[in-house]
């Protein structure tokens, strides 16, 4: 008995010399003004930051892995933004010894205003940006777009921060009794120094200036009197319009309902102009450029398109739409995973050969590219050794697809006219099939070139090095 009672006395003088130290701490004056005011807000801010940013990708994570709503996503992205903030502030009070009735009360007076700032104009952000809120976790928009709308929500809670404080509320009550944790306000502000960087970069390189938000910017856009972008399909907005896709994962070697909408503004585009005798192409592109579709969907009348496909091996396929809507051309794209156990190859070895699995030689010829230059792909057919005169295949001698190595961007390539057959309803033969494009960066490309004959359409793949 006198053992438990000394154990009681020692434990009731540890906690009176804790409440002691954190009533000593309480009585220690927080700055008004000046520097040092705004070096607490600063921290205080980088901690509510973190929460939130720990809470709205995990948010993102399971609403998309659970396939909920925007709505819902958001939602829940907000409350779990609360959970983590209140969780990091509560933490070390709780290791250092105090009550959770006396915790709770601190974490909501100290991160309840900032967080609820943070979450209003983060969310508010990924909604008006085209895209960011139905962009999948592997595509570039998402990331970029949340990485950007975080930074501004916490350039907009810091002097909400600061007026808090030198009122003695907000992180006041944190700072009382002298107990931080979480991680050093220098690692987390250098994060966010990255963030503002990378966010900003993949705005500005997916045309939110420009494009996005409604415009029709001739730089990136046919028909608005400049040329087209020799790149495109690094996103899944562009101009307003947005690739929505119905399923984000499909099965492997089994044939399936592929479905999707473009939308402008929101709404289901249904009325799109013919391009290559088609009003969409839909390309499929293993990740890898190992694996290569070419589908023709069918549209219908709500503005869903729909097509079968059998995606034969496990890993990332990059979807793209290519499509001409309101005389703009334009190459939106998303992600979709086949389910299964993933190999990725790499690709062959540069070539100016090819062969065909339905028997063709396929020659490559023209002069090596170079980056940012303008270069012709002139191809020719043989089979057993002799020329093959093909025919015309939507509109032309052929039709040609380019992707980069890595980011996979999807480059704009002209179909040349050939004098031999002008007007014939062949266009091919000896004298090859031609193409004009862009190479726009020194990197290895991937040409996946498409041509009929004897009634049926053969593909040809080829690896590209382009030197600077």
């Amino acid at each position: 008995m006198e053992r438990h009672d000394d154990s009681h006395a020692h434990h009731g003088s540890a906690t009176a010399t804790l409440e002691s130290e954190a009533h000593a701490h309480h009585h220690h004056e927080m700055p008004t003004s000046g520097r040092a005011l705004s070096n607490v807000a600063l921290s205080a801010t980088l901690h509510c930051l973190t929460g939130c940013a720990l809470g709205e990708i995990v948010g993102m994570i399971i609403g998309t892995a659970l396939g909920l709503s925007n709505v819902a996503t958001l939602l829940l992205a907000i409350a779990l933004a609360f959970v983590f903030g209140y969780t990091l502030t509560s933490l070390p009070l709780l290791r250092a010894g105090l009550a959770l009735s006396a915790v709770v009360p601190i974490a909501l007076a100290s991160d309840t205003a900032s967080i609820g700032l943070m979450e209003l104009i983060d969310n508010l952000i990924l909604v008006v940006i085209p895209g960011a809120m139905d962009a999948g976790l592997g595509d570039i928009l998402f990331w970029g777009s949340l990485s950007f709308a975080l930074v501004v929500a916490g350039l907009a809670a810091f002097p909400l921060n600061r007026w808090l404080i030198s009122r003695g509320k907000g992180h006041t009550a944190v700072h009382n009794p002298g107990i931080h944790g979480g991680l050093p306000p220098r690692v987390v502000g250098a994060a966010v120094v990255v963030m503002a960087i990378f966010g900003t970069s993949v705005l500005a390189a997916e045309g939110f200036n420009g494009e996005s938000m409604g415009g029709h910017g001739a730089s990136a856009m046919e028909g608005h009197g400049g040329q087209a972008d020799p790149v495109r399909g690094l996103s899944a907005s562009a101009g307003g319009m947005t690739l929505a896709l119905d399923q984000q994962t499909l099965p492997r070697a089994t044939t399936t309902s592929l479905s999707f909408r473009i939308t402008e503004d929101g709404n289901p585009v249904t009325d799109y102009q013919v391009e290559h005798e088609r009003r969409l192409h839909l390309i499929l592109a293993r990740r890898d450029l190992t694996g290569f579709f070419h589908l023709h969907p069918t549209l219908g009348s709500d503005g869903t398109w729909r097509t079968e496909v059998a995606l034969p091996s496990a890993g990332k396929w990059r979807v793209f739409a290519d499509f001409k809507h309101n005389d703009a051309n334009f190459t939106l794209a998303r992600d979709v995973t086949v389910d299964g156990p993933v190999t990725d190859r790499p690709l062959p070895a540069p070539s100016t050969t090819a062969k065909t699995r339905t028997g063709y030689d396929v020659q490559l010829g023209g002069a090596k590219p170079a980056a940012g230059k303008e270069a012709e792909l002139d191809f020719s057919v043989t089979r057993n050794g002799q020329p093959v005169e093909v025919e015309r295949y939507l509109g032309a001698a052929g039709h040609l697809v380019a992707l980069r190595k890595g980011d996979l961007a999807y480059l704009h390539v002209h179909p040349m006219a050939r004098e031999a057959h002008s007007g014939d309803e062949h266009g091919g033969g000896g004298e090859g099939i031609r193409f004009e494009t862009e190479f726009p960066s020194a990197n290895t490309y991937r040409l996946f070139l498409q041509f009929k004959h004897e009634g049926r359409v053969h593909t040809a793949a080829f690896t590209q090095a382009v030197g600077s």
